[in-house]
C-alpha cells in the first residue's frame, strides 16, 4: 500500500526565488541547512523504526537536503536492494508494506514543522536585515 507524503509551505517557492535572485551563497546554504535540519528530525527515528533483520536497512536511512527541499532516503547502494519492497510492499512476492519512513514522518510532523518554521523565520529575518 503506497502512500504519498508531502508537506507544502505557502510562500516557500517565492522565498527560494528571492534567494536565487540575491545571488547570496550564504542564504542558499542556510536554506539548504534549514531543510537538512528538518530531515534530521525524521531520519534517526525512522532508522530505529526500520525493520531489523541484519540492520543494514536501518543503517542506510539518511537525511538529505538541497535548496529545494528536505529528503529522508533509505536503501541507497547495492547492499540493500530490498529497501523499496520492504517499505512499499510487493504483492506478487507476498511482501507486506512496512512504511517506516512515512509512518515516522507522520508521527514527527509537528516537530519538523516547528524546526522548519523556526529556521525559515531566522532566514527571512536575516535576509530582510531585521
Amino acid at each position: 500500500m503506497a502512500r504519498d507524503f508531502e508537506v507544502r509551505v505557502d510562500g516557500l517557492r517565492e522565498l527560494r526565488s528571492a534567494i536565487r535572485r540575491t545571488k547570496d551563497a550564504d542564504l542558499r546554504k542556510e536554506l539548504a541547512q534549514a531543510h537538512k535540519d528538518t530531515a534530521d528530525v525524521v531520519a534517526q527515528p525512522a532508522s530505529r523504526a526500520a525493520p531489523h533483520r541484519s540492520g543494514r536497512l536501518a543503517r542506510t536511512v539518511k537525511p538529505s537536503a538541497s535548496v529545494k527541499g528536505a529528503i529522508v532516503r533509505a536503501g541507497r547502494g547495492s547492499s540493500v536492494p530490498y529497501a523499496g519492497p520492504i517499505h512499499f510492499g510487493w504483492r506478487k512476492r507476498h511482501i507486506r508494506a512496512q512504511p517506516f519512513l512515512f509512518d515516522t514522518a507522520g508521527k514527527k510532523q509537528d516537530e519538523y514543522t516547528r524546526v522548519f518554521r523556526y529556521r525559515i523565520t531566522q532566514l527571512v529575518r536575516r535576509a530582510l536585515g531585521s
